[in-house]
């Protein structure tokens, strides 16, 4: 992996670090550290990312879920040939794990900066941040090499579980409503696939306006919309009549306060305040 600061990287706009690249570009070619950070005096916010799919401006992007995230899997820990291992330590930084989900589509890196979660058994509870890995299946069939940013804390057996949650920057897709909803910014420039660019993340923005489910003012509540891929919506998505209706309030993830009315299928702005930051 590139150390983009080591390299002499410039940073843009209020600072940031390592990054070759102008807010208002994209461009297939890494220029910069995933999450790298670039603030303004106004408050707004954006970060470097990597949008695995295309992503219009004014829509907003969260984590492709399939591609950026692996669920809870048992006994998970193994030596290189696959075998049970129950013997990481405090002097181990690179493990092996397996699960029949990691397979050769799982390209190297793609979990790097995310964190190894052990989630049962032995270590439970602790989480470690990825340097980087090696492709999925590289050497043995379902196995994965990570590499850790630090040794292992609590021992682990081959009886622990683990997740692995990859970069909240990273493999980013059109956000949509009970799949990949866990939304982290709006792209400054439109976002073609496997491609780098900059989306905000917090200030004053700019997002497509869904009215479908309920009029959006000036104040009010801005949520993902749960009809229109990249859309927001006004909280509540429309008037509740009754107590089995309020989890229609709950449903969708918080994006921050809508600044403007808005009008159907048009983009309105917004000041973001609940999306990664």
């Amino acid at each position: 992996m590139v150390d983009f600061q080591s390299a002499g990287a410039v940073g843009l706009g209020g600072g940031s670090p390592g990054v070759r690249q102008g807010l208002y570009t994209n461009q297939t070619t890494q220029a910069g550290p995933v999450g790298a950070k670039m603030e303004f005096g106004g408050g707004e916010v954006f970060r470097y990312c990597y949008f695995v799919t295309a992503v219009a401006a004014g829509k907003l992007a969260a984590l492709d879920t399939s591609v950026a995230i692996q669920t809870s899997f048992n006994a998970a820990f193994v030596n290189s040939a696959g075998a049970a291992k129950d013997d990481y330590g405090t002097d181990d930084n690179s493990i092996y794990v397996k699960t029949s989900d990691i397979t050769s589509d799982d390209t190297a890196n793609i979990w790097a900066d995310g964190w190894l979660m052990i989630t049962d058994a032995a270590g439970e509870g602790m989480k470690y941040r990825i340097q980087g890995h090696e492709a999925g299946s590289a050497t043995t069939a379902n196995v994965m090499r990570l590499d850790l940013y630090d040794n292992i804390a609590v021992a682990l057996d081959s009886e622990s579980s683990a997740c692995i949650v990859g970069s909240k920057y990273s493999n980013l897709a059109i956000a949509n409503a009970g799949t990949d909803d866990i939304c982290v910014g709006i792209p400054a420039l439109a976002a073609a696939a496997t491609s780098y660019g900059w989306a905000q993340t917090r200030g004053t923005s700019l997002v497509l306006a869904d009215e479908a489910v309920g009029t959006i003012a000036a104040g009010t509540i801005a949520v993902l919309s749960d009809g229109v891929d990249g859309a927001a919506t006004v909280f509540g998505q429309g008037s509740v009549n009754s107590e089995e209706e309020l989890d229609e309030y709950t449903t969708e993830p918080l994006i921050g306060h809508f600044m403007t009315a808005a009008v159907d299928t048009e983009y309105v702005a917004i000041n973001l305040t609940n999306l990664a930051d």
